[in-house]
């Protein structure tokens, strides 16, 4: 029976119930949106890294050395002399070096040279190639290119294809601004299965081709952007690094050191909207009150009948508590999955922008129990109003 009046009395109510559920689904949505797209963000950018065991670069900001080396998102900080790479390359400590320059690009999609040497990256030593390719064969000539799976989709480039790169690491879209184009032309000879990583919106091709096309053609001219660096062991790593950063002009970074800075960052950022999430569900709460003391004015009559009809006080008490518990739940269950859905569309949004793809969102217990208080929450908010209607003399609306 108090269900049933408890239902009846929200339907009666419908425009006030809607707009308090929506008041709670907000603040609900608020407070976890943030926290879940810093989780995405972390999570994608460490996935789309993992292959990487140590990057070495000019010297410079280590979180630029990663943001324009593994992701193509800033620009590079500037070139290491070939004999720099040659040096790492014939160390005896030295599972694998790969080197890579930028420079160009194709359409805004960055043109990577490396060597065949890039798609033999793993995540482990007995773990199989982390590239793989979808159609077509490897580079092996100078001007052949190897296109990423979001690369190959927005350029609309098939295999035997050709085109021509531009100078700079972004296409120019001012009006009369002719792009500079080189007069090389590369032809498309594979397109990579698609990975979720940086590498599927990159346009992948053999250094040397670089080199001709900004004339340097002899060793002591050309210059490496930067080195991807496996050791045979942990302890060569470190020693390689460490050797590394004490010289004047290159440095080694770590990308896991650079995601742990990065995050501090962010949980910065976190603690400030944190603040906000706070303020929004307090709001909410004062609306589930608000909600409830005008419905106490509204339901003098029905709880008097009801009263009359023999319902204790502990059950209009009950019917007062039972709305707001409905409401406040309801707005929470639908404020969760409006986070969720929108972390979707704002994961999908970012991952094109940056390059690499975010996981589907995912709520934990420290999440849940961010906006679950919002329930206790309004059932204090209701206990006034809740002891009200409970106390009155039920003759005075009957008359």
């Amino acid at each position: 029976m108090t269900l049933w009046i408890t239902l009846r009395n929200l339907r009666t109510r419908a425009l006030a119930t809607l707009i308090t559920l929506l008041a709670v689904a907000l603040a609900t949505a608020t407070a976890l949106l943030v926290p879940l797209l810093s989780r995405q963000l972390e999570r994608g950018a460490q996935d789309a890294a993992q292959v990487f065991d140590l990057l070495i670069t000019a010297k410079g900001s280590a979180s630029q050395a990663v943001l324009s080396s593994l992701f193509y998102l800033d620009v590079p900080i500037g070139n290491l002399p070939y004999s720099e790479y040659a040096r790492l390359k014939n160390d005896p400590r030295t599972r694998r070096a790969v080197m890579l320059g930028f420079g160009d690009n194709f359409r805004g999609l960055p043109v990577v040279g490396t060597e065949t040497g890039f798609f033999d990256q793993r995540l482990k030593p007995g773990d199989p190639p982390y590239f793989h390719l979808a159609q077509g064969r490897l580079f092996g000539k100078v001007y052949d290119a190897v296109l990423g799976q979001t690369a190959q989709r927005q350029s609309g480039l098939k295999l035997g294809d050709t085109f021509k790169s531009a100078h700079g690491l972004e296409e120019y879209h001012e009006p009369g601004v002719e792009t500079e184009e080189h007069d090389a032309t590369y032809t498309v000879v594979g397109i990579l299965a698609p990975t979720g990583g940086p590498v599927d919106r990159a346009v992948l091709t053999p250094i040397q081709s670089l080199w001709q096309i900004h004339g340097q053609l002899t060793e002591a001219s050309r210059g490496v952007t930067a080195v991807l660096y496996t050791a045979r062991a942990l302890n060569d790593l470190y020693s390689v690094a460490q050797q590394t950063n004490a010289q004047p002009r290159a440095q080694a970074v770590f990308p896991g050191q650079v995601f742990a800075q990065l995050r501090g960052f962010l949980l910065q950022g976190q603690a400030a909207y944190a603040g906000l999430s706070l303020l929004m569900l307090l709001l909410s709460g004062l609306t589930v009150w608000l909600s409830v003391h005008s419905a106490g004015l509204e339901r003098a009559r029905s709880v008097a009948l009801l009263r009359a009809l023999g319902g204790g006080r502990g059950t209009v008490f009950g019917v007062v508590l039972l709305e707001t518990a409905l409401v406040v739940v309801l707005g929470l269950l639908l404020g969760v999955a409006l986070s969720l859905g929108l972390g979707v569309l704002a994961g999908g949004v970012l991952g094109q922008r940056l390059g690499f793809s975010l996981p589907a969102p995912t709520l934990d217990a420290a999440l849940l129990l961010r906006v679950a208080w919002l329930l206790p929450l309004g059932l204090l908010a209701a206990l006034p109003p809740a002891l009200g209607a409970a106390r009155a003399e039920p003759t005075r609306h009957l008359a």
